[in-house]
């Protein structure tokens, strides 16, 4: 409203009149404003005292017009508060909670060196427990995930991430699982109680549920078939793969389980195995000369002698401890006879008769004995065999084979600086050694192979379990008769739940737990948290001040015991469960996390007045208290009415007004009968007996009634007392990190900082915008019935809204809803989701107490805020003078910022997008002779999910809002 001006005389003007009326009436006096002229004094005072009546003449149309304004019922808001996070850090040295009583004061300075000064809103303990890990943990669908810190990450769903759940058992044995190409392994499995083990053993045997594999050079290699068989089961391997040693040297198989595998338990389990067929020697030797196999060789050299040694290598058969092997020898005998056979004449005779002539037998020289021996870690004992004893004497046929037991103490050695698992044989005697005729038989091997068998199992040395997260790992349990070894564990059947571990405990009276979720996702169940107490996870009381997670805020557990350290998912702590309470999948989508803050309680800027008491003397109508403080921003007022009531009035009005009345006695008398006054924003609407003020906020100032409309208050000295606390405005209004100073001390507190963004604060209203907005009241009256009318009863109440848009037609998400009011808000803190939601929930309240009961009953009325679009460019120009590049580039994105922070944002919601401007923009910048092109994209938060879309249409997104990004400028 354009106020009229009466009198448009400045004082100038007024002055100017007056020199000229004195020039006609006495012009024998000349008026020229001299310091020494006492005319001139008078007239300079005349002319300052009819120029103020002419000011105040003129402010009359202002004033009949706020007290129209008043008439209407507009009502200027109260002064609001800046508000933010505050986090309090307990000191590492402290073993016990730290209390953080409500009300404790911080402080920042402002631009001109003034503390502001804010309170905490609750009593709160400030733990020096850590969060370590966050872990989602679906048990039916076998899912455990740690959550990344430091991104986005959705609750009650599967991250994305890796899958910690593992149902995998291994189990070693050296001896038995030193196995190359196909062979077949048997398990024997031994259950606790003594059960039979058939079932277990088909179970593990479906290969629909688990997968029995080994370590190859390929890495896991999976045997070719499993078969059941009684109480355990036969693996048998057909590929040529060799079984390979794990990090610790241990042979192994191992078995993984998939999703609902069961639980398996066991007490005892053996192993023992069998090749496919004969094994060649890994090695033969005659002493320190290998033979060539495929050639063949002399064991014991071309001439036996006595202690003449041939070794027998097989790093996979000879190491088969306990088991029974068949060594097969293939030997030629290799004849050599020296000896010339015709017959020999006795020359020594003196007749030499042709008939004396003697024919020579040769002697046949062969191994006639022979020690087997083996190598038990100190020297070489003899091993005891059967079968073909001495293969080597040439003097047997048929198939030659050695059959012994491979003993306990046979160990690795090294031969010809090899090292291997060796037997040998050791030449003991040779027949007919020292004959002088002799023919020699020597034993010539073309070939060796050897297979085991064990008549028993053999039990594990080691086994190793990995299941939800968790090893348990036995070693050197060969001795061990029962085991108790939890091959296979399942998840406990529970809903799905988020776990949070802490490095030690974190019990507090109560714990603070701010959760900065993104995105709103309305849950169909109720959360409740658990605690792990040493035997089962218990409910905690807990305050839930995010609504299901429904926005940012804090859930305030209450532990008073400390919690005991417990190995969840392979890692020690102490632990916490935030579970749903049904199994149903969520319609709507989860909510997602930014992150988890501890010891967090939200301060607001104001300090608590000194109680200020007065006086009422004989029925003072309206009566008015000035407060020493302002502007106020919550006040309680006190009368004591003890003289006024008689006793049975005062107990009755104590019994009819429960909490507003307080009687104080003083030797069984009646001393003091407070009573809690109610404030009204309207004495005008008030009855005669009603106990009511008004309070203007920003002046401090109280009024009582007039007996007509609020009741006065009774006489008495000091009987009023007020209570009330004071700050609030923009000044309050800072950034993340500011307020880090504690007002007197705090023990053992060693931090204080504000995790978000202290904001909200706001002042009064401008008088250009109470006049616009109290006018508008004459229309809606308080009542939403068309879309303007949502928009300015908000911009009316809520001063910290900086933009408010009514979309009747469409939804919380921006789509066409016959039926629906969307009220769209755009707060004064674009980074703090948290205020803007809370900003929401009040216009909500407030909008439902205006609107239509049916359109809120259906759940048609909704308030969101803005999407808030971060704009960036990427901008190739062509310039007219290359060496101003540099300053051409920054003065465009300058202008661009400008455009998008300033010019744009003063629009209303959803119409802040102006693609066209951006090249008009960079057009009118100096330097630039042609735009080449321009690529603009917009980054947005949809549920916690960051989206990134090209900006080509102006209407894309109607509850768009819109910032400044990064603007990439390049020149050509």
């Amino acid at each position: 409203m354009r106020k009229p001006i009466l009198d448009p005389r400045s004082r100038a003007d007024i002055m100017a009149q007056l020199a000229a009326h004195a020039r006609s009436y006495t012009p024998e006096w000349r008026y020229e404003g001299a310091e020494d002229d006492p005319g001139a004094a008078l007239a300079e005072l005349f002319g300052e005292m009819f120029y103020q009546t002419v000011d105040r003449m003129n402010s009359v149309p202002g004033k009949l017009h706020t007290e129209f304004l008043n008439l209407t019922g507009f009502r200027m808001p109260d002064p609001v508060p800046a508000a933010g996070l505050l986090q309090f850090t307990a000191h590492d040295t402290v073993e016990e909670p730290v209390p953080v009583p409500a009300g404790t004061q911080v402080f920042a300075s402002d631009e001109e060196g003034e503390n502001i000064i804010y309170e905490t809103e609750r009593a709160i303990q400030s733990t020096p427990a850590r969060l370590e890990d966050v872990y989602y943990v679906d048990a039916r669908a076998e899912v455990i995930q740690r959550l990344e810190p430091g991104r986005p990450q959705p609750l009650f769903t599967d991250t994305g991430g890796e899958n910690l759940q593992r149902h995998r058992f291994t189990l070693a044995q050296n001896d038995v699982l030193s196995l190359s190409g196909p062979c077949e392994v048997e398990v024997e499995l031994r259950m606790e109680d003594g059960r039979p083990a058939a079932e277990a053993a088909g179970h593990l045997a479906d290969p629909e549920s688990v997968r029995w594999s080994f370590r190859g050079a390929g890495g896991e290699i999976p045997f070719t078939a499993v078969r059941a068989e009684g109480n355990g089961l036969v693996l048998t391997y057909d590929g040529a793969e060799a079984f390979l040693p794990d990090e610790e040297g241990r042979f192994a198989i191992a078995c993984t389980g998939g999703p609902g595998c069961g639980s398996l338990m066991l007490d005892g389990v053996r192993l023992r195995s069998r090749p496919a067929g004969r094994l060649p020697l890994d090695g033969v030797s005659n002493g320190d000369i290998p033979l060539e196999l495929e050639e063949g060789g002399y064991p014991f050299g071309r001439r036996p002698t006595p202690y003449s040694l041939c070794y027998f290598r097989s790093d996979q058969v000879f190491r088969k401890r306990g088991a029974r092997v068949n060594l097969r020898l293939d030997i030629a005998p290799i004849v050599t006879d020296l000896v010339d056979q015709s017959p020999q004449y006795q020359f020594n005779q003196r007749i030499i008769d042709k008939r004396d002539a003697v024919a020579i037998v040769p002697d046949d020289v062969y191994v006639s004995q022979v020690s087997w021996e083996y190598f038990n870690g100190l020297g070489w004992h003899p091993l005891a065999v059967t079968g073909s004893r001495n293969p080597f004497s040439c003097r047997q046929e048929g198939e030659l084979e050695v059959v012994f037991d491979v003993p306990a103490d046979l160990s690795e050695t090294e031969v010809n600086a090899e090292s291997g698992w060796y037997i040998r044989a050791r030449v003991v005697h040779v027949e007919n050694e020292f004959s002088m005729t002799p023919r020699w038989v020597v034993p010539f091997l073309k070939g060796a192979g050897c297979v085991w068998a064990y008549d028993a199992g053999v039990p594990v040395d080691a086994c190793a379990a990995e299941n939800n997260g968790e090893t348990v790992e036995l070693t050197d349990i060969s001795q061990v008769e029962r085991l108790h070894f939890p091959a296979l564990v399942g998840l406990e059947e529970h809903p799905r739940a988020m776990y949070f571990r802490f490095d030690r405990s974190p019990h507090a009276m109560p714990l603070s737990l701010f959760f900065d979720t993104a995105g709103r996702v309305q849950l169909e169940d109720k959360l409740r948290f658990e605690a792990w107490t040493g035997q089962r996870f218990e409910p905690v009381r807990t305050v839930d001040l995010t609504r299901n997670l429904l926005h940012p805020g804090s859930m305030l557990l209450y532990l008073p015991r400390p919690l005991p350290v417990r190995t969840l998912f392979g890692v020690p702590g102490c632990w916490l469960r935030l579970s749903r309470s049904s199994y149903l999948d969520n319609g709507g989508g989860w909510p997602w996390l930014n992150a988890i803050h501890l010891n967090v309680s939200e301060a607001v800027q104001r300090e608590r007045a000194e109680e200020e008491r007065f006086s009422a003397g004989p029925y003072e109508a309206c009566k008015t208290l000035e407060l020493l403080h302002s502007p106020v921003l919550g006040a309680q007022v006190w009368v004591d009415e003890a003289g006024a009531l008689a006793l049975a009035d005062a107990e009755k009005l104590a019994g009819d007004l429960p909490g507003r009345v307080n009687l104080e006695w003083e030797g069984g008398a009646l001393a003091h009968c407070w009573v809690a006054w109610e404030r009204r924003d309207e004495l005008a609407m008030a009855g005669p007996e009603e106990r009511c003020f008004s309070l203007e906020p920003y002046e401090g100032v109280i009024t009582f009634g007039d007996g007509i409309h609020g009741r006065v208050p009774p006489q008495g000295r000091e009987n009023i007392r007020v209570s009330y606390s004071f700050g609030g405005g923009s000044r309050g209004n800072r950034p993340a990190g500011a307020v880090t100073e504690l007002i007197g001390a705090l023990p053992r507190i060693s931090r204080v900082e504000n995790l978000t963004a202290m904001s909200g604060g706001t002042e009064r209203f401008s008088p250009e915008k109470a006049d616009a907005i109290g006018s508008r009241r004459l229309r809606h009256r308080n009542r939403a019935a068309g879309a303007r009318d949502f928009e300015e009863i908000v911009i009316q109440n809520f001063p910290q809204a900086r933009h408010v848009k009514c979309f009747p037609g469409r939804d919380a998400a921006g789509a066409r809803a016959p039926g629906h009011v969307s009220v769209v808000v755009e707060g004064c803190d674009l980074d703090n989701q948290r205020v803007t939601d809370e900003l929401c929930e009040r216009i909500y309240d407030e909008l439902s107490r205006r609107c239509d009961c049916v359109m809120l009953a259906e759940g048609r009325l909704h308030v969101v805020g803005s999407t808030v679009i971060t704009v960036s460019s990427s901008i190739t120009v062509e310039m007219e003078n290359p060496d101003l590049g540099a300053v051409t580039q920054q003065e465009i994105a300058r202008r661009l910022e400008e455009l998008i922070n300033l010019r744009w944002r003063e629009r209303e919601i959803g119409s802040q997008l102006r693609i066209a401007q951006v090249w008009q923009t960079v057009r009118d910048t100096p330097n630039v002779r042609l735009v080449r092109s321009i690529l603009l994209e917009g980054r947005y938060d949809q549920s916690g999910v960051q989206r990134v879309v090209a900006l080509e249409d102006d209407n894309a997104f109607p509850y768009a809002t819109v910032r400044s990004g990064y603007h990439f400028i390049q020149a050509e």
